[in-house]
């Protein structure tokens, strides 16, 4: 079925659905930890998405992967993407919502997941065929199976 005539009533299997206007308005918080749990993945992209963005060579280097001159592209494409995903996982929560924005929270978190699932793809495709070293590899693949980690683990409470 084409996007533009899929209802919007109908839900995704991913999200649970939108509540009704006629249930009660009382919202549900977050819990602490899990709170504190989303905002510092969300910090944590925002961080390295800035450092790949400003200063993609030496973001790289953190990894001990060392990117080209003529690469630095590269290096801010995975930047602005961290950033935009940081900052969409950051601005998730919505407290006056009915379900506390619980929704918009599982959203950014499967785009989160999602995310770091390729990227542990492609690192693993990199290494496996000569692209990339193991170390750097294992830095990039290690902070990606980190993120899907924390990103399962909020989804799990959320």
């Amino acid at each position: 079925m084409a996007p533009s005539t899929v209802p919007h009533e109908q839900t995704s299997p991913l999200l649970l659905p939108k509540p009704a206007n006629d249930q009660p308005t009382t919202t549900t918080q977050l819990s602490h930890p899990t709170t504190t749990a989303i905002k510092t993945l969300a910090i944590l992209r925002l961080g390295i998405g800035a450092a790949s963005l400003i200063t993609p060579r030496w973001a790289c280097a953190l990894f001990q992967y060392s990117l080209p001159q003529g690469s630095s592209i590269i290096g801010r494409l995975f930047g602005i993407r961290e950033v935009i995903l940081g900052e969409l996982l950051y601005t998730s929560e919505d407290k006056n919502a009915i379900d506390g924005g619980r929704r918009e929270v599982r959203r950014a978190l499967w785009c989160n997941i999602a995310a770091d699932t390729v990227d542990i793809c492609s690192v693993g495709f990199a290494v496996a065929t000569g692209g990339m070293g193991r170390v750097p590899g294992a830095l990039f693949a290690g902070g990606a199976v980190v993120g899907v980690g924390l990103g399962a683990l909020c989804l799990k409470e959320v």
